[in-house]
């Protein structure tokens, strides 16, 4: 049998991990708050701050200015890391939220509250424990159609 290892995709382009980490707490306020109150237009408000985040440098998204603030309010120190992990997290959670915002529309409840259970979940992840489960998921679905090549 043999053993895989954690891969993350890799870039030159360095973020601050300490900044990813309070983005992540601020992805579960504005989880929690859609879910519970039932309101779509903010899960699809988290869904374009994704977007900006995974297929833009991020210098627009509303969470990361938000972090970028708090982080220096709270004088959290400069911990930079890989940016590719975490713009293949925020692809994934943009899935995620595009999924939750159209199951709420629909009036899916169950299948929205159980989406937004596992976004909360790898955002807890991120945001409490450093832990990119989106690292897990590019080495187990990604990886070994590159090794093919």
């Amino acid at each position: 049998m043999s053993k895989t290892t954690v891969s993350c995709p890799v870039s030159a382009v360095k973020v601050n991990e300490n900044i990813a980490r309070v983005v992540a707490f601020f992805t579960i306020l504005v989880v929690i708050t859609g879910a519970y109150f039932k309101l779509p237009i903010l899960i699809a408000l988290l869904a374009i701050d994704f977007f900006l985040r995974a297929f833009t440098n991020g210098k627009y998204s509303p969470l990361k200015y938000l972090a970028r603030r708090s982080s220096d309010y709270l004088g959290l120190d400069e911990k930079p890391t890989d940016a590719a992990p975490k713009k293949f997290a925020a692809g994934i959670g943009l899935f995620f939220t595009l999924a939750i915002a159209a199951l709420q529309l629909f009036h899916y409840d169950v299948a929205s509250y159980s989406l937004a259970a596992l976004l909360l979940i790898c955002a807890g992840l991120e945001s409490f424990k450093g832990f990119c489960l989106g690292c897990v998921i590019y080495t187990f679905l990604v990886l070994p159609f590159l090794s093919k090549q």
